[in-house]
């Protein structure tokens, strides 16, 4: 059985993929998640999950 902070790392990091690492746009982790990118990129921190190609948008 997952924790919730091990779901919603789950979920998080597969729209990280499924977006190519975008948070932001109408492509990105953000929408795909129906959170706001600022919502999702605090989220990222308190999680410690890393994105592939660096923190940019």
């Amino acid at each position: 059985m997952l924790t919730y902070r091990e779901a919603a790392q789950r979920c998080i990091e597969e729209a990280l993929r499924a977006s190519g690492g975008k948070i932001y746009g109408e492509d990105g982790a953000a929408a795909a998640l129906g959170l706001k990118p600022t919502t999702l990129q605090s989220k990222i921190r308190k999680l410690g999950i890393r994105r592939e190609g660096g923190e940019k948008g």
